[in-house]
């Protein structure tokens, strides 16, 4: 028996800086817009926050529909941007129809491509992440729950390309990470640390409060931290659930001594 601490961490957003990856693929998608739509007089200015917080909106409405953050079809994005900027610039209807038919949806593909392509690259790990999680090793049942968005190879890329193996007694690839995937991997910890009691030692570190929120349905007792490097949670914002929330690597080394 190691433990009797169990910590379960999620990896994107959470050791590794997936969000870096999805804004370099998303500033592209703007850029090519402004460049191909200033043929219809549409003026957009790729250095622009307030355009990225338009396709970010975009990007949310699209995780509220489906559920989960990966498109489907690569072209989706670039398409809702496009109707939108159509919309705004008060272009005819028929014509923007039209437009879109015949102009829009081959943009959107190509485009779609080149952002695909781009939320293949790697994401880095957080500079200072390896600390925490040696420290955490050291009095801890380090396990990783990952959920692996229709592409398990990927994920495991990820984690072998950021040197991560190492750090965690246990890693699992789930193809949700819902109730069942969440409690399986509870539970597999308690089998192997010989924990029998009803009530242990259990802390889950995740960058979505939708996940803690569900671990803490399930284990009432568990301490569930919120991790938000970036400007915000994607999902939604921490919720009054959650026991810690750390917005930098110093904070989240400093909640993890307390566990």
């Amino acid at each position: 028996m190691k433990s009797r601490s169990i910590v379960i961490w999620g990896l994107d957003s959470t050791l590794i800086d997936t969000n870096e990856v999805f804004e370099n693929a998303q500033k592209k998608i703007i850029s090519r817009l402004s460049k191909e739509l200033s043929n219809l007089s549409i003026n957009i200015d790729p250095e622009s926050e307030n355009e990225m917080d338009k396709l970010r909106a975009v990007d949310y409405e699209g995780i509220k529909i489906r559920g989960h953050t990966a498109y489907d079809y690569p072209y989706q994005l670039p398409l809702s941007l496009i109707c939108i900027y159509l919309k705004k610039a008060g272009i005819n209807d028929n014509y923007a129809a039209a437009w879109i038919a015949n102009k829009g949806v081959e943009l959107a593909d190509e485009i779609g491509k080149e952002y695909s392509e781009g939320l293949n690259e790697t994401p880095k790990k957080f500079p200072g992440i390896e600390k925490v999680l040696e420290e955490s090793a050291k009095r801890n049942y380090n396990m990783l729950l990952t959920e692996y968005f229709g592409n398990e190879e990927k994920q495991y890329r990820k984690i072998s390309e950021n040197n991560l193996n190492g750090y965690f007694d246990k890693i699992i690839a789930a193809e949700k990470k819902d109730n069942l995937a969440i409690m399986s991997a509870t539970e597999y910890g308690k089998l192997e640390n010989e924990i029998k009691d009803k009530e242990f030692r259990l802390a889950f570190i995740d960058n979505g409060s939708k996940y803690l929120e569900i671990a803490k349905s399930l284990y009432p007792f568990c301490i569930t931290v919120n991790v938000i490097f970036g400007k915000k949670e994607i999902l939604r914002e921490s919720s009054n659930r959650i026991d810690y929330t750390a917005k930098n690597v110093s904070e989240l080394d400093n909640i993890i001594k307390t566990i």
